[in-house]
């Protein structure tokens, strides 16, 4: 992205979330309001700020990036997200609201009576926040460079900075509304060049053949292999070998490959040819992207599966930004309202990274 555009386009973000947040500030009036915003959040702002907080980086650009780099089995991750708030709905929700808490220590101390409880909560809600802070910072460093080239550490800086002050400032109140803001700059960001591709494509008379034809390289392109893998080929193909293709050495020479499989080592840079179909490559059998997710899918792919499952049911009940912000509803029915609405703002905005 030029940085022409890109500079201008963080900065009106950064600035349109200040004043958002301004405006939480200027009806922030007491410490309830700090804290819990008064408890008077609705169930469709709530869940708007919830969806807000929960869809960072790893939802906006990861999920998209796992999808891409090791295929659709990825998705698991997003549906397991989405469903942990079924959890959140039937054990958590109303039960926290009702507490009167305001904390998850508080919570944990009222319930069962402990002051070691209350501690070792403390010291998971830090250990969560922390552990899921690190990735939001290096994803707003990583955007930021590769928008602008701007130094890596620039972007986390710029977050840290705007989210303390806002916090600081207008506490509960202003954040629930610059996570609700942000909740739906970030859906119209993704919907946005969804419909225009869509638009494209049915300019183009909805074709639908070019997706079942094989990938081919519409141009020359050099590509450089960084590990060690086994390129296969379905039929025979002439290449420009830089490095080390089936155990001999070449500097920059032409090399008919018959069909079948060649080993590439790592380091070698291939230039292909355009209209070239682009070959299958892996790394471990079964064009796994490693020997141990290869042997993990042959041996135990349901485990696998149900274990990720389960991790993701309850790391979503796990996270202290998001369970926090019940206690902002005004009673425990509020409390479910607002999380069946997170459901469907979460699940729709699961359809878009994949696409």
């Amino acid at each position: 992205m030029n940085s022409g555009y890109a500079i201008p386009a963080v900065a009106l973000v950064v600035v349109a979330t200040v004043l958002v947040g301004a405006f939480g500030l200027r009806i922030s009036r007491t410490t309830s309001d700090f804290y819990v915003a008064s408890r008077t959040v609705g169930p469709r702002l709530n869940a708007a700020a919830i969806s807000g907080e929960y869809l960072s980086a790893a939802s906006f650009l990861g999920i998209a990036g796992l999808v891409l780099v090791q295929g659709p089995d990825m998705l698991w991750y997003p549906v397991g997200y989405t469903a942990g708030y079924l959890v959140l709905l039937l054990f958590v929700a109303a039960p926290l609201r009702r507490s009167g808490a305001y904390t998850l220590p508080d919570f944990a101390e009222a319930r069962l009576a402990s002051q070691g409880v209350r501690r070792l909560a403390g010291a998971f809600v830090v250990g969560v926040g922390w552990l899921y802070l690190l990735p939001q910072l290096q994803g707003a460093g990583l955007t930021l460079t590769v928008l602008s080239g701007a130094p890596d550490w620039l972007g986390g800086v710029i977050v840290a900075v705007v989210v303390t002050a806002i916090v600081a400032a207008g506490g509960m109140r202003s954040i629930t509304f610059v996570q609700a803001f942000q909740f739906w700059l970030k859906l119209t960001a993704l919907l946005v060049p969804a419909l225009f591709l869509v638009l494209a494509w049915q300019g183009d008379g909805a074709p639908g053949r070019p997706f079942e034809e094989p990938a081919t390289f519409r141009e020359q392109r050099s590509v450089r292999v960084d590990d060690t893998l086994t390129l296969k080929l379905e039929e025979p193909l002439t290449v420009t070998v830089d490095g080390t293709v089936d155990g001999r050495t070449r500097d920059g020479a032409r090399v008919a490959l018959p069909a079948g499989s060649h080993r590439i080592e790592a380091g070698t840079r291939l230039t292909f040819d355009a209209d070239t179909r682009v070959p299958a490559a892996g790394r471990g059998a079964d064009d796994a992207l490693s020997p141990s997710r290869a042997e993990s899918r042959a041996e135990r792919p349901l485990y696998a599966t149900y274990g990720l499952i389960l991790a993701t049911f309850l790391g979503t009940m796990g996270l202290p930004h998001v369970v926090v912000r019940f206690y902002t509803s005004p009673t425990g029915v509020a409390a479910r309202r607002t999380t069946v609405a997170v459901l469907g703002l979460i699940g729709a905005f699961y359809l878009l990274p994949p696409l």
